[in-house]
């Protein structure tokens, strides 16, 4: 590397920039399932750096003075795997080779703590970003449609609809602009993500739950409600797909005799 570069961690007054980095980094298709759409993520990344139990790693990149690079991880232990949520680039600095000098620092950092992979969701149709990961060996482990569901069929719900937690939702969802809400519709019961105004469906897309997220919408104003999963349902309109990668770092702890750290 220059010498002009340095890599380390993220500091509690860096966050607002690496924030506007990320959202004028990358198209809006792109963050539409990402909580980096919320208006209070500068705040819920300040309240992470000062968990000292926190499975998030953030990492910035400087080019003199200057923040170019930024790069978000979310550990997962049980799997011994490290999750890039994020890598972004100050549009200044496209195209200088900010991005790989961040990743392979990282990269050979959770090599050192002895992870066994590296994993990551990219959208299919962002072919440059995926050239780009196939360019460090990753590779292709699944691929997940992604939805939005047609907004104007509204069905009588099937049996009642019982929001659980309505009362922490509003709260959180005020101060970051996500949260999640838990839900019991008919005797089924749902956890239902929201990013703003949307509500983002994982996993699962039940009759009975497409019976009641129209009322849902209706009565807490929400926009639009997207669908990560591998259902098909008349009411979903395709958007893209999400291919998760990952890249094995093979770190052999024997050869140090050294257990990994996190």
């Amino acid at each position: 590397m220059k010498e002009s570069c340095r890599i380390e961690t993220l500091k509690p007054d860096e966050v607002g920039t690496v924030v506007s980095i990320v959202k004028n980094s990358f198209e809006p298709l792109y963050l539409i399932p990402s909580i980096y759409r919320g208006d209070g993520i500068a705040h819920f990344i300040a309240a992470e750096l000062q968990n000292p139990y926190s499975m998030y790693r953030y990492f910035v990149l400087y080019e003199g003075d200057v923040l170019a690079g930024y790069a978000e991880y979310k550990i997962f232990e049980n799997t011994s795997t490290a999750f890039l949520n994020i890598i972004a680039v100050n549009t200044q600095y496209k195209n200088q080779g900010i991005g790989k000098k961040l990743f392979l620092y990282t990269k050979n950092l959770f090599e050192k703590q002895g992870f066994g992979a590296i994993a990551l969701d990219v959208y299919e149709s962002n072919t440059i970003a995926l050239n780009w990961y196939y360019g460090f060996g990753f590779i292709k482990t699944d691929t997940t449609p992604f939805y939005e569901v047609n907004p104007e069929k509204i069905a009588d719900p099937d049996g009642s609809i019982c929001l659980q937690n309505y009362p922490q939702y509003r709260v959180v969802q005020e101060q970051y602009g996500f949260y999640f809400l838990d839900m019991n519709v008919g005797g089924e019961s749902f956890r239902i993500g929201t990013i703003g105004n949307d509500a983002i469906v994982r996993g699962s897309y039940s009759d009975r739950l497409s019976r009641g997220l129209p009322h849902i919408r209706i009565s807490l104003q929400l926009d639009k409600v997207y669908f990560i999963g591998k259902e098909i349902h008349p009411d979903f309109v395709f958007i893209d797909r999400i291919n998760r990668m990952e890249l094995k770092i093979n770190y052999d702890n024997k050869k140090s005799g050294e257990q990994g750290i996190i």
